[in-house]
């Protein structure tokens, strides 16, 4: 709740995009493991070599980042424990654009069905059963990538087959970005 209210008082810095999704993603497995879940899942990374440094609030992009492979753990997990299919697989991949990168999540998990994608950015809202999911994550997220860092987060997914969260960060330019000086 608190992090709903708070203005974004972190400190920008350059951070090099790929190590922060190497981090993040160890954060995500080992906080998941911690957890107790076992966590049995293919990782595949795309990082792009050409991605060059970008400006960002490193702590809560990294938050993004555990909330986004967190989510894809989960969703390739229940898929897999519920029909024994495809092992479970998250793919994060990272792209050079020029004015910004973008980070791609995709997890082979159990989708999401069309009349809740509009939903899933909003606060509280979360299509995991009661007491395993409070709902602000997704909708933390997307405060922290839209209103924070000016970028977009969008969510593409087939029932049963995948889900792919892209996110967009752009290039600083201090124009309508909140905390920059």
């Amino acid at each position: 709740m608190l992090l709903h209210s708070s203005g974004g008082s972190g400190t920008w810095e350059k951070a090099n995009i790929n190590t922060l999704v190497e981090e993040a993603l160890n954060l995500a497995y080992h906080g998941a493991r911690a957890q107790g879940q076992s966590i049995n899942i293919t990782l595949q990374l795309e990082l792009d070599p050409s991605a060059a440094p970008i400006e960002l609030v490193r702590q809560d992009v990294t938050r993004v980042l555990v909330n986004l492979f967190g989510n894809g753990f989960y969703a390739a997990g229940k898929k897999a424990e519920a029909s024994g299919a495809l092992p479970p697989m998250l793919k994060v991949s990272t792209r050079e654009l020029g004015n910004g990168v973008e980070i791609r999540v995709r997890d082979n998990g159990v989708g999401i069905p069309p009349e809740h994608r509009d939903k899933i950015f909003q606060p509280f809202f979360t299509t995991k059963p009661t007491g395993e999911g409070t709902g602000l994550g997704l909708s933390i997220s997307y405060d922290i990538i839209a209103q924070e860092h000016g970028g977009t987060i969008e969510v593409d997914s087939r029932v049963g087959e995948f889900t792919e969260f892209k996110v967009y960060l752009p290039r600083r330019s201090g124009a309508g970005i909140r905390g920059v000086a």
